[in-house]
Order: C-alpha cells, then sequence, then structure tokens
C-alpha cells in the first residue's frame, strides 16, 4: 500500500482539488506536497490527518482507498458473473457489509458535493442547466 497514491487519487478523482491548493492548506510548498503523494517523503500520523481535514474524510479512508474501492466494486460486479446483481450475504460476514455499506455512504456523499461544486460552478458562469 502506498498512502501517497491514495491520497493522489482522492485529490484528483474525488475532490477535484489542485495539488497547489492542498499545499497551502498545509503551509508547505507544492513540491513538497508532490513529494507525499509520489511517495518520495514520509508521511507522519499528524500530516495524515491535516491532508485527511482537507480532504474531507477520515485517515482510515485514505490508509484503505484502493482495496476498500476494490471490494465495492467487487461486491456489485463481482467475478462470478452476477451480471451486477447484488446477492445478498455472498460469503461476507456483516462486518464486511458494514464496511462495504460504510464506503458506499463516503462514496455518496463525495459525489453529492461534486455535483453540488458543479452547480455552483454552472451558476458562477451563467450557463444553464
Amino acid at each position: 500500500m502506498r498512502v501517497g497514491d491514495n491520497i493522489k487519487e482522492i485529490r484528483m478523482i474525488e475532490r477535484n482539488l489542485k495539488s497547489s491548493f492542498v499545499a497551502k492548506q498545509l503551509h508547505i510548498s507544492t513540491r513538497a506536497y508532490t513529494n507525499i503523494e509520489n511517495n518520495l517523503t514520509d508521511i507522519t500520523l499528524n500530516r495524515l490527518e491535516e491532508i485527511a481535514r482537507i480532504l474531507e474524510c477520515s485517515p482510515l479512508y485514505i490508509l484503505n482507498y484502493k482495496q476498500a474501492k476494490r471490494d465495492f466494486y467487487n461486491h456489485f460486479h463481482n467475478n462470478s458473473g452476477n451480471q451486477g446483481i447484488n446477492i445478498m450475504h455472498q460469503g461476507s460476514d456483516i462486518q464486511d457489509l458494514a464496511s462495504v455499506q460504510k464506503l458506499k455512504d463516503e462514496l455518496l456523499e463525495s459525489e453529492r458535493k461534486r455535483i453540488d461544486l458543479l452547480e455552483r460552478l454552472l451558476k458562477k458562469n451563467n450557463i444553464d442547466f
């Protein structure tokens, strides 16, 4: 697991933020921040918590991002060919299902924030939708 990769993907794909913005919020140079994302600089727990706050997620979400995303995708599009039909309790225990539900809720909230941001940008630029 490479924490910098997870941070970069969340920042770019889920939050649509520039690295310079995050660096400014952290009071460090853009180069120092990109070194974190490129896994060239070790990250402290305090720094991880600061980044999580800026990205509006938990440090645990950042640490488990790729695996949780993969688990979520596999739950609904499993490789055994269910054509997207959700088969309840397909060999998962309750804790796994709770993790998937939590991830689904976080992803849904992220998408709602992205929609809100896009709507504000459209209104700001006088574009009807």
